[in-house]
């Protein structure tokens, strides 16, 4: 394990101290199995984000993995999962690797609307993980109160959403197994993620 991962598993598990994060009541083992086997829609990411992986370097840590093209790691989602009674409360913040994050530095001291993205990946992230653990689809609207009530008003259109969201989603998987196997070979896997307990490359 290189010094950087583990700085970021020392950090992750000092958080992990307080009880924080939303509570679910879910067992921590089963909310680890819910994040590490559902689908990230990296169609919502952008570009860069070819497909992503997802690891568990401790009981209570999931880490969901960004990959961009050649498999550099973008970035990070640390879910951090204290045992709560009998349930769990659950924490997920983002980490950016340090060739990353110097870039991503300089665009936010010049960009304001990087920082905006970041807010919004931040949101991305809490929302996969609480979709996963309470096994309902992705919310396109990351739970936007104009975005639930323009829908709620005009089911047509979100008929219109979802069925864009389902064909997104379903070319995004396509290029994420076309991405794997020119990288891997056929041995495609779930989802183009890898529930292995460990960090890779």
């Amino acid at each position: 394990m290189s010094k950087s991962i583990l700085a970021l598993f020392m950090a992750v598990s000092l958080a992990a101290c307080g009880a924080s994060g939303d509570y679910y009541e879910k067992p921590p083992a089963d909310v680890a199995k819910a994040i590490k086997g559902a689908y990230l829609p990296t169609h919502v990411l952008g570009s860069q984000i070819k497909r992503s992986r997802v690891t568990q370097p401790s009981p209570d840590t999931v880490v969901t993995t960004l990959l961009g093209a050649g498999g550099r790691e973008m970035m990070h989602f640390l879910t951090t999962i204290t045992p709560d009674g009998s349930g769990s409360r659950v924490s997920t913040e983002l980490s950016i690797p340090e060739g990353v994050k110097d870039r991503l530095d300089e665009a936010v001291s010049k960009d304001p609307m990087a920082a905006h993205a970041m807010n919004v990946m931040q949101m991305l992230a809490k929302e996969h993980v609480a979709a996963a653990i309470e096994g309902r689809p992705f919310d396109m609207t990351l739970g936007n109160p104009n975005a639930k009530a323009a829908m709620a008003m005009n089911p047509e259109m979100k008929q219109h959403v979802d069925a864009a969201n389902a064909a997104a989603a379903e070319m995004s998987r396509y290029e994420q197994q076309a991405d794997f196997e020119s990288s891997y070979g056929s041995e495609w896997g779930e989802s183009g993620s890898s529930s292995a307990d460990g960090w890779g490359n």
